[in-house]
């Protein structure tokens, strides 16, 4: 037996942000993010509208005052106007409680692409969350559910609503739900599932239980937090800020452009013969031809002056810029998000002639490497790690961590921040391809790293900077 929606349980209301303002027989609705026109209104849809401004409208409501008004046939264009409202973030959708003065939960729509659509609660039927939902608690205190499926969130604005989110994490009917909730009227209930069918956090199951997702080949090849950055660094499908907004401006100082050494121990890199490099080097086709992960070395390693030219050509600061209260900026051999250059180059010295085994970092404005500690277990199991990662061909030579540090780029940049971070990654990686191909070294990058294990090392705050990318030098063996 079908137990739908009850009408007096599932109301809308407008934001408190939207103005209204009668054009004729329409009315002319302005928030901070859009301007609509709703144009030739019946006088019953005009008279609901202007209530909306004022008051919470359940959809009994609705329905009654376009009926009384003899306006049944226009219930359609006026759900189509709420839709409307709702995808350009004017109107709420509220499953009601009890309680007059708040509801269970508030459905908000957060992005244009949201699709109102209704839904048959089913007695029988069994129901459960998705396993891309999720809770968190916002800026304001109150608590969402979220999920990267979906182009809506919905707050949870009473306990019973979060206990109704707890039961769902198994499967379980109508009627099962209301039974764990002693004194709530079921009608409520049935309304806080639909909301939550609606926003698509909660579908029905299979007799075994199951969500159609757990059966589709496509979700199933998503992790959840991959899915969510994915949604929350595109836009599409959340209403948060995006790109350079300085938020804050004015309110933190923005970190440095260069690092400043905090090692006492720095030892110079020599330069490279510049005019010598563009006399030798292979053109850009014929690098670009040759590139290849190379994971095995000759049994000579690497030199001090190799790696000095190759950091030189990756790395270094080119030029250093003052803009003004935004702090200043540099030129660097590498393109990158806003000029942020957040990306540090850390080295894992195992073979290097000239150079003491030892973990290090590259000053960029002085070309110069700075001594942070010698070789030690953590740098072993780094090297371990890499090797691993690399398919366990040979023990590295060197291993480059690439640390970010994060608010170099939060700073300026909102919801893509970390996304930026690491396409930036990606773009260092393909210049230290071509670098390594030009000067005939093996180069390799790695898909993970022990972020902790780089923080252990370095002495870094993970929070501030920690490493986002791991990439193997080496000498090339002769074949």
């Amino acid at each position: 037996m079908n137990v739908t929606t009850q009408s007096e349980c599932i109301s809308y209301r407008l934001q408190e942000n939207v103005e209204i303002r009668e054009s004729g027989d329409g009315v002319v609705m302005t928030s901070p993010h859009c301007q609509i026109t709703l144009p030739h209104l019946s006088p019953g849809q005009l008279r609901v509208m202007i209530m909306l401004t004022t008051t919470a409208c359940s959809m009994q409501q609705i329905n009654e005052s376009l009926i009384e008004a003899h306006e049944e046939n226009m219930l359609a264009t006026f759900y189509r106007y709420l839709s409307c409202l709702m995808r350009h973030q004017m109107l709420f959708i509220c499953a009601e409680s009890g309680d007059q003065n708040r509801p269970l939960a508030t459905l908000i729509a957060i992005s244009s692409h949201f699709q109102q659509r209704w839904v048959a609660i089913q007695r029988d039927q069994a129901y459960r969350m998705s396993r891309f939902a999720y809770v968190r608690r916002d800026e304001d205190g109150c608590n969402y559910i979220e999920s990267p499926l979906s182009h809506a969130r919905i707050r949870l604005d009473h306990a019973v609503a979060a206990c109704v989110v707890y039961h769902l994490s198994n499967a379980v009917t109508p009627i099962e739900l209301a039974q764990t909730l002693p004194g709530e009227d079921s009608n409520t209930v049935t309304g806080l599932l639909a909301l939550l069918v609606m926003a698509n956090f909660v579908s029905p199951t299979t007799h075994e239980g199951r969500l159609s997702e757990e059966d589709d080949e496509t979700c199933m090849q998503w992790d959840f937090h991959d899915l969510l950055f994915h949604s929350r660094s595109r836009i599409g499908r959340h209403d948060n800020m995006v790109g350079g907004t300085y938020r804050f401006l004015h309110r933190i100082p923005p970190l440095p452009a260069v690092k400043q050494t905090q090692w006492p121990v720095t030892l110079p890199l020599p330069q490279p013969d510049r005019e010598r490099i563009r006399q030798v080097d292979p053109g850009l086709t014929a690098v670009m031809d040759a590139r290849a992960s190379i994971r095995e070395y000759d049994n000579n390693p690497v030199t001090v002056a190799q790696l000095g030219e190759f950091l030189y050509r990756v790395a270094r600061v080119k030029e250093v810029h003052q803009n003004g209260e935004t702090g200043d900026i540099t030129k660097r051999p590498y393109p990158c998000s806003g000029a942020a250059y957040e990306i540090e180059f850390y080295l894992t010295i195992d073979r290097c002639e000239g150079l003491t085994p030892g973990f290090y970092w590259y000053d960029p404005l002085n070309h110069a490497l700075s001594f942070i500690r010698e070789a030690n277990q953590d740098t072993e199991n780094m090297l371990s790690e890499a090797s691993r990662s690399a398919g366990g061909h040979s023990r590295p030579q060197i291993l480059i961590n690439l640390a970010a540090r994060f608010q170099r780029v939060s700073w300026k940049y909102q919801s893509i921040a970390y996304a930026l971070t690491l396409k930036n990654v990606g773009v260092i990686y393909s210049t230290m391809y071509l670098v390594a191909t030009a000067m005939n070294l093996a180069p390799c990058a790695l898909g993970a790293g022990d972020s902790d294990r780089f923080t252990k090392l370095s002495g870094t705050d993970y929070l501030k900077e920690t490493s986002v990318g791991e990439f193997l030098l080496g000498s090339k063996p002769v074949k």
